[in-house]
């Protein structure tokens, strides 16, 4: 129990150092040194995960929301490659935000994560069978294993230093990421129309290209037909560009 109690006091220090006092015993110098290493390890892992977040706070922001992460949020893995999902976490359950922090700061940092989840994903590790040339309008079109469908309130792809809007517009912004053959990680802004076709074949794998495209028309309440063309066009490019792989087989 004296060990138990030593550890949950030591491991109470690090997260707090200034509200909560070092163990009895441990020198200063020595606590400072556990206090520091432990801080800019974490700081400078979620740092390289959210560079554009770290930018437009600062510093010294960037700090106290660092720090206030390290004090509050109790993780749930100890794998420290899993460390920004958890930062998302607390951005987006715990976090409450303050004047003289963004509000757009939980959608930008998503947007940051998004990169490195399908960077590291395995989900194209069992692919099933496929043609890459098959017709998609007649055939089941195969999404990407490793894509993500994407909607903000915020334009997060334009946010910077120099661009930090008070308020989202009036539109949202519809994004597809995923990652291509070369392995890496793409992201392309489309319309709405793109973002609910992309969803439909998520959503139900055994519809044909033609089948998706006249469900969308059911939804815009457009003539049947109406997008046909269109839809033939927009599959063609999204395989083209690496969102689509091909026909199921």
């Amino acid at each position: 129990m004296e060990f138990q109690y030593y550890q949950r006091a030591f491991t109470a220090h690090i997260r707090d150092p200034r509200g909560v006092a070092r163990p009895k015993g441990v020198p200063a110098r020595r606590m400072k040194v556990y206090n520091e290493l432990l801080y800019n390890n974490l700081e400078g892992f979620l740092f390289s995960c959210f560079p554009v977040c770290r930018k437009i706070l600062g510093k010294r922001r960037w700090g106290r929301l660092v720090r206030a992460f390290f004090r509050d949020h109790a993780s749930h893995t100890p794998y420290f490659r899993q460390i920004p999902e958890e930062f998302l976490k607390y951005l987006q359950e715990e976090w409450v935000p303050v004047p003289d922090y963004p509000a757009f700061l939980p959608e930008l940092a998503h947007y940051e994560w998004v990169e490195l989840e399908l960077d590291t994903s395995s989900r194209d590790a069992e692919m099933p069978a496929y043609d890459a040339a098959g017709d998609l309008m007649c055939g089941q079109p195969l999404l990407n294993p490793v894509l993500r469908v994407l909607a903000y309130r915020w334009p997060v792809h334009r946010l910077s230093p120099r661009y930090r809007p008070d308020e989202p517009p009036e539109q949202p912004t519809f994004t597809v990421a995923f990652r291509d053959a070369e392995h890496e990680v793409r992201f392309i802004l489309v319309n709405p129309a793109t973002a609910r076709l992309l969803g439909l074949l998520r959503e139900e794998p055994d519809l044909t290209g033609a089948q998706a495209v006249s469900r969308l028309e059911t939804e815009m309440a457009l003539a049947e037909g109406a997008l046909q063309a269109h839809g033939a066009a927009l599959l063609a490019e999204m395989r083209e560009q690496g969102a689509i792989l091909g026909r199921r087989c």
